[in-house]
């Protein structure tokens, strides 16, 4: 009996962990309510504005809230009726330096409220990580003289996530696997693009950007010779730096720039390699287009060593990287079109720099 005892025990236990495990992300709902209204906070995520990325003293919390009016009168909301205070009873105001948010991240309407409607959305508070405050709503409504209670929950913010470096760490993912062939093995985890298309829209653009008469002259092997060496240079030399500019829950801005091989800075390299092919080669040909053959073959052969004798340079640019979240991965917008120029700019970065 003791072992059945032990043994429902421990089932019971198991149970619990595993209705313990279905919870969602983020902190259980806090509320408050009065005759006048009712404030619940739903959830909370901390976001990015302008390239200033989150730190431990100094991160901005989205706090979504759901306000229902239960006066017999319209509510009016204004944004300087909610604001946060610390231990010490610092306040916190509502930072309304928020713009371009996409349509799924919905601040919070202050508006009129009609009567027993309820309206949610997001309000941001700059705030330190891992600290407790109070979220404090005052209805600008009064009675007479009086003005109505206000309503107060307590919001601990160690209990929200700041999902901001995913996107990073998915675009990171997706530029060593694309750009410089690396693998990577938390690609398909982090990642929805397909690497094997994006690698091969990345190949065309270099052998394009070599130009067209030596796209006619040289062979597909050797073409792809010239990229292999050109992506083992970048790999070996190259790099990127990622800097998050705006994040929201389900979708990103990152800056990137690049630090790799430009074609242009080669021009001396390929003029001596020109040289050294006549020296090797003087007198050997009466056909122009026998000798040029030839020439384009030489280059197949040896272009990687000029690839291996130049540096890689930082670009003067950084690149806005737009990326949306589904499903748990990552989509990079890559897709070609008039309004995502910095992805065309890079890709032109990454290919040589034309």
């Amino acid at each position: 009996m003791i072992i059945k005892r032990k043994f429902l025990f421990i089932l019971g236990l198991a149970l619990l962990l595993v209705i313990a495990g279905c919870g969602g992300s983020g902190s259980k709902e806090e509320e408050g309510k009065t005759s006048v209204a009712s404030l619940t906070v739903k959830s909370g995520e901390f976001i990015t504005m302008d390239s200033q990325e989150n730190t431990d003293d100094s991160a901005l919390l989205a706090l979504q809230i759901s306000i229902t009016n239960n006066s017999d009168k319209s509510l009016d909301l204004l944004s300087d009726d909610f604001s946060l205070y610390d231990s010490n009873d610092e306040k916190v105001s509502v930072d309304e330096a928020i713009y371009g948010a996409p349509d799924d991240f919905q601040m919070l309407n202050t508006d009129s409220l009609a009567k027993g409607k309820t309206v949610t959305g997001y309000l941001p508070f700059r705030v330190a990580k891992n600290k407790s405050y109070e979220l404090h709503f005052q209805p600008n409504v009064y009675d007479g003289s009086k003005q109505a209670d206000e309503i107060v929950v307590k919001i601990n913010t160690k209990n929200y996530k700041d999902h901001s470096g995913e996107a990073k760490d998915a675009l990171d993912a997706y530029v060593q696997t694309i750009f410089f062939a690396k693998d990577v093995s938390n690609y398909s985890k982090w990642v929805a693009n397909d690497s094997a298309k994006e690698k091969q829209r990345l190949k065309e653009l270099f052998i394009k950007n070599m130009g067209s008469t030596l796209d006619d002259q040289l062979s597909d092997q050797q073409k792809n010779q010239i990229y292999s060496d050109f992506i083992a240079a970048n790999r070996e030399k190259g790099s990127v730096t990622l800097k998050v500019n705006t994040a929201f829950p389900n979708s990103a801005v990152v800056e990137v720039t690049p630090k790799v091989l430009y074609l242009d800075d080669m021009y001396d390299e390929v003029q001596d390699l020109k040289d050294q092919f006549i020296d090797e080669n003087r007198g050997k040909y009466s056909d122009y287009n026998a000798a040029m053959k030839d020439w384009y073959a030489y280059v197949a052969k040896n272009f990687g060593e000029v690839f291996k004798n130049n540096e890689a340079r930082t670009s003067d640019n950084a690149y806005k990287i737009n990326l949306k979240k589904q499903g748990g991965k990552w989509t990079i917008d890559s897709e070609k079109r008039s309004d995502n120029y910095d992805y065309e700019e890079l890709l032109s970065e990454m290919t040589g720099g034309y």
